[in-house]
């Protein structure tokens, strides 16, 4: 509250001038009024004969409608009925006198009370300017907070799911500034965790790979010494049945070993995650507008075109994160191994399946490598002076195969299409 003194103490002089405002508009409706009254009522009463009614029309043309009273009468003295005239609000007594001055009567002015139109139209000033602040303080409430807000909103829940392809724009608003920093430091913090996790399960999966290769040498041996000792190959061909258990009994432990040693040498996927697609409708406009929002700002400041091309419209039904979950990790190393001369996504629909179509120029990969880049933990010939762990295609790959589909990657002359083909549940 302390930071925002200024603004208190300028709201408060803001009432108050125009209170002293409101109020010197009221006295000076008051007094006009009263003034423009007094001229008429003088005029009129001069005008008015003793003996005879003057012609007051040209009086009444000088005037307005608010300074000519409602009623006028004239009471004469000799008539006996002065003792009616007055005693009423907004009434006026001006005496009448003959041409020796003698006072002969009276004419009674009766007006209209203005009090209540005068407080209407100063109230209707005075909500106006008190709610001129509320109505500015709405809109910098809307453009400062709700604005920005409604805007960083999904960030969170992006970064959550590893949506975030670049951090929030840095802003010199006092009220998001801290908040967009904290943010960007904790999107930093996850990627160099998970940066930290790749680099950990790859040790762990080479860990392993080495102790089950260490392990088959062994086992295989174990496996022969053991077919000799049941076969009798040190006993001359004559095997103790005692030793020919035990030698079987070996053996068959071998065996369940060297095969636990296969199953971890052949089932890398059992250290990554396992995705549940949440299939739901949306338009394909929803994936140019996020897959913008996340890199076309970022390739503008690294000068590289980026273009989205959409065939129509239509309605996709499937999992829009793990889409874009997907093209991330393409575009992500279009950025990383392209040259920078153009990233091009292309979406399109043919019969019941959506194509995403990621396509860059930049060093290629030896077309011989091509099946296994969606290996994990594989990184291609480009990747030296590059990071990256050799998990992102892998689990895109994962991803694809969760959603019933593929994908396939080609390459010619100097450029890299990374193609993506998913059934439209």
């Amino acid at each position: 509250m302390r930071r925002y003194y200024k603004y208190w103490i300028f709201l408060f002089l803001y009432y108050i001038c125009w209170g002293l405002i409101i109020f010197s508009l009221w006295k000076k409706l008051s007094v006009s009024e009263t003034g423009n009254r007094m001229a008429f009522m003088n005029r009129m009463t001069n005008q008015i004969s003793i003996t005879s009614n003057a012609d007051v029309t040209p009086l009444l043309r000088d005037f307005s409608d608010k300074d000519i009273p409602e009623k006028i009468e004239v009471f004469y003295e000799k008539d006996g009925n002065l003792k009616n005239v007055g005693g009423e609000d907004n009434t006026y007594l001006f005496p009448l006198k003959d041409k020796d001055g003698a006072v002969e009567g009276f004419v009674v002015y009766k007006y209209k009370s203005t009090v209540t139109k005068n407080m209407l139209f100063l109230a209707e000033i005075s909500a106006f300017v008190f709610f001129i602040p509320i109505f500015i303080a709405v809109f910098m409430i809307n453009k400062k907070i709700l604005g920005p807000f409604q805007e960083f909103s999904d960030y969170p829940e992006k970064l959550s799911k590893g949506l975030v392809s670049d951090g929030l724009p840095e802003t010199k608003s006092r009220l998001f500034g801290r908040y967009v920093w904290g943010m960007n430091m904790l999107g930093d913090k996850i990627d160099e965790d998970k940066r930290e996790i790749d680099r950990l399960l790859f040790d762990r999966k080479q860990f392993i790979s080495t102790l089950a290769h260490g392990i088959k040498t062994p086992v295989s041996n174990i496996k022969l010494y053991s077919e000799a000792i049941e076969t009798g190959l040190y006993r001359d061909g004559n095997p103790d049945p005692k030793d020919s258990e035990i030698a079987a009994k070996i053996k068959k432990n071998a065996d369940d070993i060297a095969e636990l040693a296969g199953k971890i040498l052949d089932d890398p996927g059992s250290l990554q995650s396992k995705y549940s697609p949440e299939i739901e409708n949306f338009y394909l406009d929803e994936i140019r507008s996020r897959v913008a929002e996340d890199f076309q700002n970022r390739c503008n400041v690294n000068n590289i075109p980026f273009a989205i091309e959409l065939s129509g419209n239509p309605l996709v039904n499937s999992d829009i994160n793990l889409v874009i979950k997907c093209l991330t990790q393409f575009i992500e190393n279009a950025i990383k191994y392209g040259d920078g001369t153009g990233i091009r996504l292309k979406c399109f629909r043919q019969d019941d399946m959506m194509f995403y179509s990621v396509i860059n120029n930049g060093v290629t990969i030896d077309s011989r490598e091509i099946p296994y880049v969606f290996n994990c933990y594989y990184r291609g010939s480009n990747s030296y002076n590059h990071e990256g762990s050799g998990i992102g295609l892998y689990e895109a790959k994962s991803i694809v195969k969760a959603l019933g589909g593929d994908i396939i990657m080609k390459i010619w002359e100097n450029t890299t299409e990374v193609l993506m083909y998913i059934p439209d549940n």
